[in-house]
């Protein structure tokens, strides 16, 4: 058994950072190694991901205030979703003692890790917030192993520094990405020679393991469509959404739309706002059909063999690479042609479960031989 710390983002309050550290914690943990997460929350993430209504920066200040005079309904709703979040870190995912918030804490510290896994989520992507050199583990001391697993840089690799890749690099024991186009960098600037293509860690555990964190009960009575995009609401998706809600004549649920004026144009949405991961879970899994662009929504839905579609799957790389894998392309709505004809089941999933066995099985492979 070895004594394994994790760095990602395991405290950024959205489904799929918080559900695949949990999913790589719980994966190593079945394997029989003691792990935790090296509580590394920069101060710029804990400004981001606020309470609905703080006064502990000027962000967060002037966001909360604009919030109260112009939407006071949300506020009560936003706060269970908040609570939701940080219910889960505190009940799902095993910590360290202590709490970095900064690059000089952690070259500070001393850990007695004997590997450290960095990874998955897009920990690597210079686009990310709240990423950063933090995420490349070279505050370790070389006694510490350090393997990736799984770390995306994002959708265009291409843009970062290759010598400061380069130099965050060095003294890794292995390195797994996420995306093909990743690996396609690094080998090409002579990076690393040797880097695995690896499955997100949600797709590492079953449904059955999922469903341990939900609830007996559906969070909603009868029949619907649940939507998710992780950023922003766009009215194109909206407009997707609700035309699809027409067709099969039952009403689409989204945590999104926190204030009223966003539904104001779609008769067929409801704002079900109070939701956490293990909350995310529950309406992917009674849903009768799922819709979204979002990647983790995408692979919740296929682990519960849901009827889904995927919103401008085409221009993301990942959804497009494990739906492709998968053999699911035909779930993808292009917003160049966003019509989508008669809503039909999913009939091959026992094929597409085959293919997902193969994938899973490289992964599997990677972890047992470099995460010992």
């Amino acid at each position: 058994m070895s004594k394994i710390g994790i760095i990602t983002f395991h405290a950024s309050f959205n489904y799929g950072s918080m559900l695949q550290a949990y999913a790589l914690q719980t994966f190593l943990h079945m394997k029989g190694h003691d792990v935790e997460f090296i509580n590394y929350r920069s101060h710029f993430q804990k400004q981001i991901y606020y309470k609905p209504f703080d006064v502990h920066s000027k962000y967060s200040l002037l966001s909360s205030l604009k919030r109260l005079l112009l939407y006071p309904s949300s506020i009560k709703e936003l706060s269970k979703k908040w609570y939701l979040f940080d219910e889960f870190l505190s009940n799902n995912l095993r910590v360290s003692s202590s709490e970095y918030n900064s690059i000089d804490e952690l070259q500070q510290a001393h850990f007695n890790y004997d590997i450290v896994v960095v990874g998955s989520d897009q920990i690597w992507n210079s686009n990310a917030s709240d990423s950063g050199e933090a995420y490349f583990a070279g505050f370790l001391p070389s006694s510490v192993e350090k393997v990736a697993y799984g770390p995306s840089f994002g959708q265009t690799p291409e843009n970062n520094n290759v010598d400061v890749i380069r130099n965050f690099l060095k003294g890794f024991k292995a390195i797994s990405v996420r995306e093909e186009r990743a690996r396609k960098f690094l080998q090409d600037n002579n990076i690393a020679s040797d880097v695995d293509v690896v499955c997100d860690p949600t797709l590492l555990l079953s449904a059955h393991e999922y469903e341990k964190l939900i609830q007996d009960e559906p969070l909603i009575k009868g029949e619907y469509i649940f939507f998710y995009t992780p950023v922003g609401l766009p009215k194109e998706y909206f407009a997707i959404v609700n035309n699809l809600a027409e067709k099969l004549s039952i009403p689409v649920y989204t945590e999104r739309a926190y204030y009223p004026h966003d539904l104001r144009k779609f008769a067929n949405i409801k704002n079900f706002p109070a939701v956490g991961p293990c909350e995310f879970l529950n309406l992917v899994k009674n849903a009768k059909y799922v819709c979204g662009g979002s990647f983790h929504l995408q692979v919740f839905s296929i682990l519960f063999k849901k009827d889904f579609y995927c919103i401008n799957g085409d221009q993301d790389s990942r959804t497009n690479n494990l739906l492709t894998k998968l053999g699911l392309e035909s779930r993808i709505i292009s917003l160049t042609k966003p019509q989508i004809g008669i809503p039909h089941k999913i009939t091959n999933y026992e094929s597409v479960f085959e293919k997902l066995k193969t994938y899973r099985s490289h992964s599997i492979e990677f972890i047992d031989k470099w995460i010992n």
